[in-house]
């Protein structure tokens, strides 16, 4: 077995990659509540910047840091790989302001191998994107690419997860996170739950995110829609080995968005680096 084999089928991991990023809308919805790291990157890209700067924000997603930017003042290139959420994204930033819409350009492209034949002083990728590299190698080609594209002097700022091996452990044959909500397109009720399962040699989780109508709970046979994400864990020791052996000092470490340290039971774990070599 090499460093690049995972212990969850490559199937798995694959769908996981892309699967929870098809339908912006629901997306969106579920999400809609957070603005926390909103608020984050825009303070450091204020404090970083000043009143206005160039940004390049790896897997932009649905827009909304790239939108936030864009009202600040700054110039922002944003990339992501899928079209459905550069087209969501797209859609935000055209309710922007002309001035604003003018700063803000899209980008379809793999985080794992872009090449934009510029620098930015200020590099950012939210929302636990870090997580979609589900190898060392790759960690190590996105880390190269990052330094690449990164001014002299400049930072890049991201955050994840920090692991929870109780929530890690939790029995795949159960369902978790039972919700009731009602869905933004169709407006019919739904119910969520999820479980997932956990590979600790590749350190990588598939989360199997489970959606049905409320109508046809309990019918032998209802539908039942199965959506994928997965994502590599990373413990906070191991992420700054990583980055120092590719090239990048950790400034500053959060536990959160609000600046707090980063402590055992801190659900994020927010960097601030920058480039060594």
């Amino acid at each position: 077995m090499n460093e690049d084999d995972v212990g969850l089928t490559a199937e798995d991991v694959d769908a996981g990659s892309y699967e929870h990023y098809v339908d912006a809308e629901l997306y969106d919805y579920e999400y809609r509540r957070r603005r926390d790291d909103v608020r984050f990157y825009r303070a450091q890209a204020d404090e970083f910047l000043g009143d206005s700067g160039n940004v390049l924000e790896i897997a932009c997603g649905s827009g909304r840091i790239t939108t936030a930017l864009l009202r600040a003042g700054h110039t922002v290139v944003g990339l992501d790989i899928s079209q459905q959420m550069l087209s969501r994204a797209a859609a935000r930033i055209a309710k922007l302001g002309r001035a604003s819409r003018k700063r803000g350009m899209l980008l379809r492209a793999d985080m794992r191998r872009f090449a934009l034949g510029r620098k930015f002083p200020l590099i950012v990728m939210a929302f636990n994107s870090f997580e979609h590299l589900y190898t060392r190698t790759e960690v190590e080609v996105f880390l190269d690419n990052v330094r690449a594209h990164l001014e002299p002097g400049g930072r890049f700022i991201f955050d994840l997860q920090n692991p929870d091996l109780r929530w890690l452990c939790r029995s795949p044959h159960r369902r978790w996170a039972k919700t009731k909500f009602k869905h933004p397109t169709s407006k019919e009720p739904y119910i969520y739950t999820t479980n997932h399962d956990y590979d600790p040699i590749s350190q990588i989780v598939v989360i199997r995110l489970y959606y049905q109508r409320c109508a046809d709970i309990g019918m032998p046979g209802a539908p039942e829609q199965v959506v994928k994400l997965s994502q590599r864990k990373f413990f906070p020791a191991e992420l700054e080995a990583l980055l120092s052996a590719n090239g990048f000092r950790v400034d500053t470490r959060y536990g959160d968005f609000e600046g707090d340290p980063l402590q055992a039971d801190s659900e994020n774990q927010v960097l601030v680096c920058s480039a060594t070599r």
